[in-house]
C-alpha cells in the first residue's frame, strides 16, 4: 500500500512538473541573457520565444508550434516566414496537434531549374545554398519546371493463353504531361502503333497517382497467337522522347 502511495505521489510530480513547466510565467525580459541565435542556423529564420524575448529558431514546415486553441502546443516556438500555425486531429493518437504549413502551396519552378513542392521549400533550400556558398535559389515560375519524359513504372513481359485477357501497364512522368503511344513488334517485323480503331485492342490513359504523372494501359482481349511479340511504350513531350518495352508470348489455351 505504501508502494503504490509513492508511486501515485512521484507520477503525480512528473505530471505537476510537465504541467507547470508548460504555463510557468515569463520572467522579466533581459536581452543581454539571450543566447545568440544567427539565421544561418535556422532554415525558418528567427522569431521571437514564447516570452517574447529572445530571438531563437521559427518551427520549419510541418513541425509543431505554439497555438493558442491547443495548450500542449505551448512548449514550441511560433512558425517562420511565410508559414502558419494550423489545427489538426492526429488520427493515429486521436488528439488535436498545431503545425505548421505554407501560406502558398502552389508548386514552383526554382532558378536552379529544380520543383519545389511549395514557396517554403524553395526559401529553405536557398538558405541552404546560401550556407553552403552557392548562387542563391529564387522562384523561375510559379509552376513546375518543364522536364523530359521518365518512365517511372515500364511495362513487364507477359505469358498468357490464347483465349485470355493481357493488361500491359506503363507509368509515365514528365512537363508538360506526356503522349503516350504503344508500338507493337511481331516476329516477322509487321508493326502497329495503338491506339487504333481495333475493338479487340484497346488503349486507356489516366492521370495519376501523382501530380504531372499519366498512367498508360494497353488491353489485349481473347489473346491469339498472331499477337505474340514487343510491344514498346512510347512517350513524348516537348522536351524530348523515351521508351521502354516487354514481349508478351502464347501459349496454347485448353480445347473444350
Amino acid at each position: 500500500m505504501a508502494t503504490l502511495r509513492i508511486l501515485t505521489l512521484f507520477i503525480l510530480a512528473i505530471v505537476y512538473s510537465i504541467v507547470s513547466g508548460q504555463t510557468r510565467s515569463c520572467e522579466p525580459c533581459d536581452s543581454s541573457k539571450c543566447p545568440l541565435t544567427s539565421d544561418k542556423e535556422c532554415l525558418a529564420g528567427l522569431t521571437l520565444d514564447r516570452c517574447g524575448c529572445c530571438q531563437v529558431c521559427a518551427q520549419r514546415e510541418s513541425e509543431q508550434c505554439n497555438h493558442p486553441d491547443v495548450p500542449s502546443s505551448k512548449q514550441y516556438e511560433a512558425c517562420g516566414e511565410s508559414l502558419q500555425c494550423k489545427v489538426h486531429v492526429d488520427a493515429r493518437v486521436g488528439r488535436r496537434e498545431a503545425r505548421c504549413e505554407c501560406n502558398d502551396q502552389v508548386e514552383v519552378c526554382g532558378t536552379d531549374g529544380k520543383t519545389y513542392r511549395n514557396y517554403c521549400h524553395l526559401m529553405e533550400s536557398s538558405k541552404l545554398a546560401k550556407i553552403e556558398q552557392k548562387p542563391i535559389i529564387k522562384v523561375a515560375r510559379r509552376k513546375p519546371c518543364d522536364t523530359a519524359p521518365e518512365i517511372t513504372v515500364p511495362p513487364v513481359s507477359v505469358t498468357n493463353k490464347t483465349g485470355s485477357n493481357v493488361f500491359l501497364t506503363c507509368e509515365v512522368a514528365g512537363v508538360p504531361l506526356p503522349v503516350v503511344e504503344w508500338v507493337y513488334r511481331s516476329q516477322t517485323g509487321k508493326q502497329i502503333v495503338y491506339p487504333t480503331d481495333d475493338d479487340r485492342i484497346s488503349t486507356l490513359v489516366r492521370g495519376g497517382p501523382n501530380a504531372h504523372v499519366i498512367t498508360s494501359w494497353l488491353q489485349i482481349q481473347s489473346l491469339e497467337f498472331t499477337d505474340q511479340g514487343s510491344y514498346t511504350c512510347v512517350a513524348s513531350n516537348s522536351l524530348g522522347k523515351v521508351e521502354r518495352s516487354c514481349n508478351v508470348r502464347v501459349e496454347r489455351g485448353k480445347e473444350f
